[in-house]
């Protein structure tokens, strides 16, 4: 939802809701509301919102788009080598011991943000019978490239 990124991604920012609110023209109370699921940000305050925090519009509007972040701060990466990246399968390890996100497909590496296409995780079932027959669903993530650690590319194609 909406409202669980724009909170992960002032967090991420290091802004309070009143410096947001000041940056796109809006209350601290508008701000405090979104966050709280209670409305959502008209079409150019979404444009602003995600101009502020680097992504792009489709990416903080689309609900299948998955925003991880742990909020340890940006560090300075060499895009030009993680650039050469896109389009390889990767495990992306993630920062303080959150695990890994295994068999990802990198579609994008910008600044500050990886965009992956994964394996969502599976349900349990109660037999064995339906995990076999559970189609693999794959979902978009972007990732904080602050949370990534290391990146294990992965033989063969998608």
């Amino acid at each position: 939802m909406i409202s669980d990124k724009l909170l992960a991604l002032r967090k991420r920012s290091g802004m309070s809701q009143q410096e947001v609110a000041s940056a796109i023209g809006v209350t601290r109370q508008t701000i405090s509301n979104w966050e709280l699921g209670q409305g959502s940000p008209a079409l150019d305050k979404a444009a602003e919102l995600a101009r502020l925090y680097g992504l792009t519009l489709d990416d903080l509007a689309n609900d299948e788009v998955d925003v991880v972040t742990f909020g340890k701060g940006e560090r300075a990466r060499d895009l030009h080598v993680l650039k050469g990246l896109v389009g390889k399968i990767a495990t992306v390890e993630l920062a303080d011991g959150e695990g890994a996100l295994e068999h990802a497909l990198i579609l994008d590496v910008g600044a500050g943000w990886i965009r992956l296409e994964c394996d969502a995780p599976k349900a349990v079932f109660p037999t064995p019978i339906f995990r076999e027959k559970e189609p693999v669903r794959r979902v978009l993530k972007l990732v904080d490239m602050a949370d990534v650690v290391g990146f294990a590319i992965e033989e063969g194609e998608r």
